[in-house]
């Protein structure tokens, strides 16, 4: 290599016995050896497209931030990381359709981290109560989830459906610098970008204290088992509700009947876990994440729940300690 001549790296590799036949007038059509004009042409063109599944995406991860109540109430965290997706989409789809080659790379940088951290939400499944392949299922089933995966994947399709052409121009001495196109800059700009999102998911997931916030009954219930009791009966009113949990970290609700019995029931709804509300008024559960209802006995009277609420099973000792043995029915969580 001669003083002068474009940096070789892994992108670039190979092209310097290819430049001779380049300059051919005609050669190529983007697919191969191609003009400086050409090249260029097929840049603006796979940008456009490249502009506009960013921007759908983006519209996809709107509709899903704004249909999905569980993304607020049971991860919030994921839900700002979905917000700075979205506004990086938006941003990078706009530059792409204004033709700036400066963020060619950082646009198919930025589909391979949405796709990522998209995929890497299925892995904390357990944190919100769920199983895996239960979350993976749910996310799945839902149309904007998987649009907004697709167009992500898309813009990486398109990014190397169009390599041949960028390559060329990247071994051009006055469009390299603008396109930057290397391992090294596809690597760092995925790092910046995870750090940013990264950045905003930990300051979504921080609780600032107020005075007017206020906790669920359940979340300072105190921890049931078969040896420590929920209460004794003697404590317990009627169709009083009183929680606990079981096990560690579960929340769950026991009655009283006027008839003396007792019974209890998980407050997970058997959608996505999302816990449920007692209306004392209704006498029904509510999941104020997607608006299922259970009615007294658990049952459901509204959904996208399909599943009761599961039963606890109790024991009751000589003294009146009522204690959880097990969980009856079927729950994801």
């Amino acid at each position: 290599m001669t003083q002068g001549d474009p940096p070789r790296d892994w992108l670039t590799q190979g092209l310097d016995n290819r430049i001779p036949v380049i300059h051919q007038k005609g050669a190529g059509s983007g697919k191969g050896y191609t003009s400086k004009r050409e090249a260029l042409s097929g840049l603006r063109k796979l940008q456009r497209y490249i502009g506009y599944a960013m921007l759908l995406s983006a519209a996809a991860g709107v509709y899903l931030l704004a249909t999905d109540g569980s993304l607020w109430i049971l991860a919030v965290s994921h839900a700002v990381g979905l917000v700075l997706i979205v506004v990086l989409d938006v941003f990078l789809g706009l530059v792409n359709l204004m033709g700036s080659k400066r963020l060619y790379l950082a646009s198919l940088a930025a589909a391979f981290l949405g796709i990522v951290l998209q995929l890497g939400d299925i892995v904390t499944a357990p944190q919100y109560n769920m199983t895996i392949p239960y979350f993976a299922a749910y996310l799945f089933k839902l149309p904007a989830f998987d649009i907004l995966l697709a167009l992500q994947a898309a813009v990486i399709v398109l990014g190397l459906s169009g390599r041949s052409d960028v390559e060329f121009l990247a071994s051009r001495r006055r469009v390299s610098k603008e396109l930057n196109y290397s391992r090294r800059s596809f690597a760092k700009t995925v790092v910046g970008f995870g750090a940013l999102v990264g950045l905003g998911v930990i300051l979504g997931s921080m609780k600032i204290p107020s005075a007017t916030s206020s906790s669920s009954p359940s979340s300072n219930a105190p921890v049931a088992s078969a040896s420590n009791p929920i209460t004794n009966t003697n404590n317990m009113q009627v169709d009083s509700p009183v929680y606990f949990q079981f096990p560690s970290g579960y929340p769950n609700v026991l009655f009283k009947r006027s008839d003396g019995t007792l019974e209890a029931y998980s407050l997970l709804c058997t959608h996505v876990c999302c816990e449920c509300t007692y209306i004392s008024s209704s006498k029904i559960y509510y999941c104020p994440c997607h608006g299922s209802e259970f009615d007294a006995q658990g049952r459901v009277i509204a959904g996208p729940a399909n599943y009761p609420l599961p039963s606890i099973a109790l024991n009751v000792d000589t003294s009146g300690n009522v204690f959880p043995t097990g969980v009856n029915g079927y729950s994801p969580c």
